[in-house]
């Protein structure tokens, strides 16, 4: 009888994943299966090939020179398979209609531009309503998918915790140099703020959340122009640590203050309410915003 590769395929797919993503449980993550499943057909590929693909060190694995012989031959190919097969896929679904997504400007260019892009490629037949926003967009009934880090939102939507930012109080290098930043909670509250027009700003106290209100402020509707014009002098403003601690111009005060996290939530429809390419696209949102680096400070 005739040797096949009947049967193989699949379970050389998956040694591919496994090792791309350095792990079998990173690779059980990835395609949502059972980690005990892959590890049984990576035996059974081993059994057919009569070759070791990975050796154990404690509870990490270690491809193989054969097995990694195996990747660099297969890797690319699958790769093309599997976009060339989704692509087929999404002609012959005839995913069309219309989709408005709201997302910040920053977090659009930062993280999600390159997804979006390719996913109107991939779906030439869905009309995109893309409206890049400030960090605190308000869902509202036409809108299919929104970014945002405001906390109120409309209980028939369903909000899925994203991230979080720590958050700091941040100055202008040039005025802290001068001796003008403020001391206290008190001179925070004399202090001009560079915030959005809804933006609480808040720190906890003996385990509570304490605000800042009636603060005198320049309105501003995203993150870019905030930390403009808090170089510039205009103001202080509450930014995220991991986007301010490394420029120059702007320095950290107060840091004992401890003010609440920013939570960015990806806010949509009920399922039932979900168009096929409102599906699509939450999923390879998602896929991107958990591989994306530097979010959760």
């Amino acid at each position: 009888m005739e040797e096949t590769i009947y049967g193989m395929i699949d379970d050389l797919y998956l040694l591919c994943i496994v090792i791309d993503k350095n792990s079998i449980s990173a690779a059980s993550n990835y395609l949502n299966i059972p980690s005990s499943t892959i590890s049984r057909r990576i035996a059974l590929l081993e059994e057919k090939l009569s070759a070791k693909l990975f050796t154990k060190k404690g509870r990490s694995i270690t491809a193989t020179t054969f097995g990694l012989e195996l990747f660099q031959s297969y890797q690319s190919t699958f790769k093309h398979l599997n976009n060339d097969l989704l692509n087929k896929k999404a002609r012959h679904g005839e995913v069309s209609g219309k989709l408005k997504l709201v997302v910040p400007a920053f977090f659009y260019h930062q993280i999600l531009k390159s997804t979006v892009l390719t996913f109107i490629q991939k779906y030439p037949n869905v009309e995109l309503d893309l409206a890049l926003s400030g960090e605190q967009s308000h869902p509202e009934s036409n809108t299919d998918i929104v970014i945002t880090f405001k906390q109120n939102i409309d209980e028939n939507m369903i909000a899925r915790p994203l991230f979080q930012n720590e958050i700091g109080i941040y100055m202008s290098a040039s005025l802290f140099n001068k001796g003008e930043a403020p001391q206290n909670i008190q001179d925070l509250k004399n202090s001009k703020w560079v915030a959005p027009a809804h933006d609480k700003i808040q720190f906890i106290k003996e385990s509570k959340i304490e605000t800042l209100d009636r603060l005198k402020r320049t309105t501003v509707n995203g993150i870019e122009t905030t930390i403009e014009l808090v170089e510039a002098g205009a103001g202080i403003a509450s930014l995220p640590i991991h986007l301010a601690q490394n420029n120059s111009r702007l320095v950290r005060i107060l840091p004992e203050l401890e003010q609440p996290k920013h939570q960015a939530y990806l806010v949509y429809k009920e399922r039932k309410h979900q168009t096929k390419a409102t599906q699509i696209l939450i999923k390879v949102l998602l896929e991107e915003i958990k591989n994306a680096p530097n979010l959760l400070t």
